[in-house]
């Protein structure tokens, strides 16, 4: 459709310096800076340990007597213990057992100054309000994804870039200041996430149009790795802080820069061309040559100007993922799969945020840290393992470790109680989910048909987002209700998840579908002979072509 363009480019530099410089700037350090100020919202929710405000002590009588005597206690069918009620105390203990709810609360402020929950009382009956921001939130993830995918297909891939940052930044900056009414708090939250990850999306997507087809492992790499140094740092910065005011103020800041010169960012060459704008095209492309110190040749130049791109009106026809028997099982397989490890993540983000018998700060950091080797890990087990046993591989693992975290909660054995098989526990779950996710990625890039991919992967943010918006409703379960359900549900759905990418063809090596048609046909039998498309972290360094 448009080899003019592909020659062009080749003119240009399609593994040149400017290039290497736009990965660095925009799918790392930028990325890393906006997985901070986006996920933000995440530490600053957090419900810290809570009780009621006991009256002042008498100096001869210890804590736990005068605790008794005003907090009831109750049995806790998930530890087998009794406990103290965090949201009730006896109006008159002397007189009758009779309780009414807390008027004060006391928080444990050891780590956190300050969250949103303990600054409204968000607890008790209210700790449904947290867990509502999340679900609204995501919710608004997922419209967005659908909208903004469209936006960026019709108005640029600079454009989407611009508006996506600015909401991001405006929705945090309503929430700071409208914390004390939940309404407009909520608002900026919804607001914030709605363009989901149209902001770094949008520059992977211009970097992988002007690059060559052997650095896309690369740039997916970077990426990945750009979101877990962000998230190794972002609790580190609150540890500092400690108020989440400030917290919320100086991560959302960091974005600032961006946006006050968002207008220097590249508009993708091809989508220019492929719109009509031939002009453009050629200014952008000579951007690219200037930095690569080559030439775009006049005959090429020339030829863009007198030649139109054909379009597709397949791309805006997501139901054509489901026009065949074998795309339709794939999609949804695919979709399952999606939903099941946001799932799995969120729940486990949020757990360690949540930490109560240790540092939650270092706990999220090392957590986050194992999502550094988990990209390279991953990498190396679906180009030597294949996509459907590293995705099968890391399912199974993520679904050891939750049945795992589930008999660690009932209690009914000493060596699982040790507070480092729990961190263990959770580093090597996170690890194996980040595995998950790479996996998913190269499904999704792979299995689709080029007309249908960005259909299908703005279709695998909405189920992402629906998969994500359950997560804090299991937390909330989990401290309301029993604390072993996350470890029970998520057994199960990973342990689907394993049995749904087994059921997914094989696509490493293989020739990829271009037409809808050739993924309706995709993996069935030997039909579609297996070539040289091989992962490649190193930048400089070519695939190999196997004979």
């Amino acid at each position: 459709m448009d080899s003019v363009y592909e020659r062009a480019l080749s003119e240009v530099g399609q593994n040149g310096k400017f290039q290497k410089r736009f990965d660095i700037f925009y799918n790392f350090i930028f990325t890393s800076l906006w997985a901070i100020a986006y996920n933000s919202i995440i530490l600053a929710l957090v419900i810290i340990p809570y009780s009621c405000q006991l009256p002042s002590k008498p100096e001869n009588v210890s804590g736990m007597e005068w605790k008794s005597r005003y907090i009831p206690t109750y049995y806790d069918n998930s530890t087998g213990k009794v406990a103290f009620s965090r949201c009730q105390i006896y109006i008159n203990p002397d007189e009758s057992n009779e309780t009414k709810a807390c008027d004060v609360y006391s928080y444990n402020k050891t780590w956190y100054k300050s969250t949103v929950p303990s600054e409204n009382n968000w607890i008790c009956d209210d700790e449904l309000k947290v867990a509502h921001i999340f679900a609204y939130s995501k919710i608004g993830e997922a419209v967005g994804s659908v909208i903004f995918g469209w936006f960026g297909d019709i108005y640029g891939r600079r454009l989407s870039y611009v508006l996506s940052l600015f909401l991001l930044v405006l929705g945090r900056l309503i929430s700071v200041l409208t914390s004390p009414w939940y309404i407009l708090f909520v608002a900026g939250c919804v607001l914030a996430w709605f363009p989901s990850w149209t902001v770094v999306q949008s520059a992977t997507v211009i970097s992988m149009e002007i690059s060559a087809p052997e650095r896309r492992s690369t740039i997916a790499t970077l990426r990945t790795l750009g979101y877990s140094t962000g998230m190794c740092i972002m609790p580190l910065i609150y540890w500092w802080l400690g108020d989440w005011k400030t917290f919320m103020i100086v991560t959302t800041s960091t974005q600032l820069p961006f946006l006050l010169f968002s207008w220097k960012i590249l508009e993708s060459p091809r989508w220019l061309w492929v719109e009509g704008k031939p002009k453009d095209c050629v200014k952008e492309l000579n951007r690219i040559a200037k930095v690569n110190n080559t030439k775009l040749e006049t005959e090429t130049k020339e030829e863009i100007f007198m030649t139109k791109a054909t379009k597709t009106t397949e791309a805006f026809r997501p139901l054509s993922l489901f026009s065949s028997r074998r795309l339709a099982i794939n999609t949804i397989l695919q979709l399952y799969l999606w939903a099941s490890v946001s799932l799995s993540y969120t729940v486990l983000l949020l757990s360690s945020s949540e930490k109560s018998d240790g540092n939650p700060f270092l706990e999220f950091t090392w957590q986050s840290m194992a999502e550094v080797p988990a990209t390279f890990l991953g990498a190396w087990l679906a180009d030597n393992l294949g996509r459907r046993h590293a995705g099968a591989t890391a399912y199974s693992v993520s679904a050891l470790m939750w049945i795992l975290i589930f008999f660690r909660e009932c209690g009914t054995s000493t060596w699982l109680q040790e507070w480092w098989v729990g961190s263990t526990l959770v580093i090597v779950n996170r690890l194996a989910t980040t595995v998950s996710y790479y996996v998913i990625y190269l499904f999704n890039m792979e299995l689709y048909p080029t007309c249908l991919r960005q259909s299908g992967m703005s279709m695998g943010n909405v189920f992402s987002s629906g998969g994500s918006a359950i997560a804090p409703y299991l937390m909330y379960k989990r401290r309301t209700l029993d604390t072993r359900i996350p470890g029970a549900v998520l057994f199960v759905v990973t342990l689907l998840g394993t049995g749904s990418t087994l059921l997914l063809p094989e696509t490493l090596n293989a020739t990829l579908p271009e037409t809808v048609r050739d993924a309706r046909d995709f993996g069935r039998g030997d039909k579609f002979k297996y070539g040289a498309i091989q992962l490649n972290t190193d930048p400089d360094q070519q695939p190999k072509d196997n004979e």
